[in-house]
């Protein structure tokens, strides 16, 4: 199954006067066409115009991941008790746990992404909230594949995520290229365009715009731009949170 979801279509929010811009390929309790599924409950990419804040608010359970495409987001939660900045090409994975309360400022024309898992509350609901920032140069592109990819979650990363069957992706094509794609069938995905365009299995797509792919052996692109994925287990071994 391959499902086009132009930016149109995504669940799409503006917060602070249109200081803050959201689009969603995946979000809970909008239209069944960005429903969550597998372990992904919420994806939501954002831009700033001017900065914003979030107040003090409380998580508890998710896995939750912010990557910042540009500008700067800085996070305060109430187990470390500090500030930390994240810059360009830095993310961080928050693990809620057993509960905890965050407040985040993005920075003047930021991009992000803020990425929502469930790891299994009947486990993460139980352990004490923990959080690491990772810096971009931990992360470098490598040759996988014949494509130059950044390995964020999976796959020899350094990052530790308590997801199952979890990997997050970049895929950089700094020419026009066509390429089969190959996928595991057994997996779930959804790819965003993060710069550039081109055709998917027949579909034009430009940025912002977003693929979910299930059940599907490969994909045919003929690409150019920066492609960011999430694959997660076609089915998981517990009840997703918003199904129980």
């Amino acid at each position: 199954m391959i499902q086009i979801q132009k930016k149109t279509e995504q669940s799409n929010r503006v917060l602070y006067d249109g200081n803050f811009i959201a689009n969603k390929p995946v979000a809970y309790g909008t239209t069944p066409e960005v429903e969550p599924y597998s372990n992904l409950f919420y994806f939501s990419h954002a831009v700033t115009i001017d900065p914003c804040e979030f107040p003090l608010h409380p998580h508890k359970g998710f896995e939750i991941m912010t990557f910042v495409l540009e500008g700067e987001i800085t996070h305060y939660d109430t187990e470390s008790k500090k500030w930390t900045s994240l810059e360009k090409g830095d993310f961080q994975i928050f693990q809620c746990n057993s509960g905890i309360q965050h407040q985040e400022r993005l920075g003047e024309k930021s991009r992000g992404f803020q990425i929502w898992f469930d790891p299994d509350f009947n486990k993460t609901l139980y352990e004490r909230p923990t959080y690491k920032d990772y810096q971009s140069d931990d992360f470098l592109p490598q040759i996988e594949n014949q494509i130059s990819t950044i390995n964020y979650v999976g796959d020899g990363s350094k990052a530790i995520s308590r997801t199952p069957g979890l990997k997050i992706k970049k895929l950089l094509f700094e020419n026009q290229t066509k390429v089969n794609l190959q996928l595991e069938q057994n997996s779930s995905y959804t790819f965003y365009i993060l710069q550039g365009k081109g055709i998917i299995n027949g579909q034009f797509l430009e940025i912002d715009d977003a693929v979910r792919v299930t059940n599907t052996k490969k994909i045919d692109l003929d690409f150019k731009g920066e492609l960011f994925y999430i694959q997660t287990p076609a089915h998981t071994d517990y009840p997703a949170i918003w199904m129980t």
